[in-house]
């Protein structure tokens, strides 16, 4: 086990470069679907609910090879690693329009009826009063989005990303090694997922606490 840790080390900073790079690029996406979701244009709301049931009613590995062999049928051939954040994205950003879309709602109309006597449009009342508040009340639910992804990561390995898992079979095929690198490999997600989400705890904590308007 000592032998192969750090082959297994490299490969799970692969895992949480992709995972870490969906998890960002689909709260961008998922926060500006999130808004047009809540004050956007109803013409829009069949487009975004339609594409959060494609991606909460097919499974995840069906996305990856979607992503694997339709690009390049499209004539976009891009690197495994970029498949593979690709397929996240795809995936998360369905799911993160539904974290969004519910901490938004959940801030009181009377901050919106304020923003209103003020002379504000929607969308700046959105921007200025409503998401600031509602941001708080996004952080654990990104948190398990983040753990949720470094997870979905392993389906990865159907595609050959050289992530964890991928790293794992790859030694199990050569060593015939199978306790000892699956027990390795099992440990280094749950560390992993932990640290995660001590992180966010503290992030939720220091900086989105407050008392008399200063971080405590």
């Amino acid at each position: 086990m000592g032998e192969i840790l750090p082959r297994l080390l490299r490969a799970l900073a692969t895992t949480i470069q992709i995972s870490v790079l969906a998890l960002l690029l689909g709260t961008v996406f998922g926060l500006l679907l999130g808004i047009a979701r809540v004050i956007g244009p109803r013409l829009f709301y069949p487009v975004i609910d339609g594409y959060i049931f494609v991606v909460r009613s097919t499974p995840f590995a069906l996305q990856v090879y979607a992503a694997f062999f339709l690009l390049p049928r499209a004539g976009i051939d891009l690197p495994l690693f970029v498949v593979g954040v690709l397929a996240l994205l795809f995936n998360s950003v369905g799911y993160q329009i539904e974290i969004v879309r519910p901490a938004l709602e959940s801030v009181d109309k009377e901050q919106r009826e304020a923003a209103d006597s003020l002379g504000m449009t929607r969308w700046l009342a959105m921007w200025l009063v409503i998401l600031p508040q509602a941001a708080r009340r996004m952080v654990p639910p990104l948190t398990n989005e983040l753990a949720n992804l470094v997870k979905a990561s392993s389906v990865l390995s159907v595609i050959a990303v050289y992530e964890l898992t991928r790293a794992g079979h790859a030694i199990i095929a050569s060593s015939y090694k199978f306790a000892e690198v699956l027990i390795l490999v099992a440990a280094l997600y749950f560390v992993t997922i932990q640290l995660l989400s001590w992180g966010a705890a503290y992030l939720e904590r220091r900086i989105f606490t407050y008392r008399s308007g200063q971080p405590i």
